[in-house]
């Protein structure tokens, strides 16, 4: 597999998420209800929101960097923007993992997959992927 297809998957993967998580903004006690049975205050409410709002953000800015990056033609290049690519799946699948063991929560299983795809994904173009653009 090309690396140009590899910054899409994972690019796509990071938009996808962030833009998934959009629906949780406007219907945001439904979207909620599963996990808290009782009233939450509007201060709460409001902090919890402009969280997810950094995180829509913050998921859709690095899947228009990663976008970007499909057209990187040198291979330490490629393989450098792979690398911190890989940092970032790691440290938040840590986070994932830290969230269920611990039982502090964590996102729901539909993300989960979407970010070890990517993981997937990005190892496999680290370790493998063909480096020419043509």
């Amino acid at each position: 597999m090309k690396s140009r297809f590899i910054f899409v998957i994972i690019g796509t993967i990071h938009i996808l998420i962030g833009l998934s998580l959009v629906g949780m903004i406007p219907n945001f006690d439904e979207a909620i209800k599963t996990w808290v049975s009782s009233e939450i205050s509007e201060d709460v409410k409001n902090i919890i929101i402009g969280q997810t709002r950094v995180i829509i953000v913050h998921s859709i800015g690095t899947g228009l960097i990663l976008l970007y990056c499909r057209s990187l033609k040198d291979t330490k290049d490629i393989k450098r923007v792979l690398l911190g690519y890989l940092f970032l799946i790691a440290m938040i699948i840590t986070n994932i993992v830290y969230g269920i063991v611990l039982k502090k929560g964590s996102p729901p299983t539909p993300i989960i997959v979407l970010y070890a795809t990517g993981a997937i994904v990005g190892c496999y173009g680290f370790l493998r992927a063909s480096y020419t653009n043509k």
